[in-house]
């Protein structure tokens, strides 16, 4: 007959727990994956394909928008691109095939009736641009 398993004391356990994550190698290891891990989420910016602008809409204002209507054009080609609702405080990104510096049309229609229609980012360079929208 074989003997059964010798008992280990839980407390054994946790101490060889404890041991292992006061070791400077382990919390040297850990601390570079939270740091990498952060690092790749702040420091990435995908590159915007060649061709494409990518706007960011901020709905700065209290109200809600219920449509933007984005036209541009260039060359010899008119684009038109309709956006749906945005909430207050609420952003989103766009993307439009237009070339930066470029400025393109905005119609933005809010919840309350109100209507703004203006040129934006006419002479901003850059694939990602923001605009920012209040009242």
């Amino acid at each position: 007959m074989s003997k059964p398993p010798p008992e280990t004391d839980p407390r054994d356990l946790s101490d060889r727990v404890i041991d292992f994550l006061r070791a400077p190698a382990t919390l040297l290891f850990l601390a570079g994956l939270v740091i990498g891990g952060l690092g790749v989420h702040w420091l990435s910016d995908p590159e915007v394909p060649e061709g494409m602008l990518l706007v960011t809409v901020h709905n700065d204002t209290d109200e809600m928008i219920e449509a933007i209507h984005f036209s541009f054009s260039h060359d010899q080609s008119l684009s038109e691109l309709r956006e749906g609702r945005i909430r207050p405080g609420e952003r989103r990104d766009v993307a439009l095939n237009h070339p930066p510096a470029a400025g393109f049309n905005m119609e933005v229609r809010y919840a309350d009736g109100e209507t703004q229609s203006f040129c934006a980012n006419r002479g901003v360079e850059g694939r990602r641009q923001a605009v920012r929208l209040y009242r």
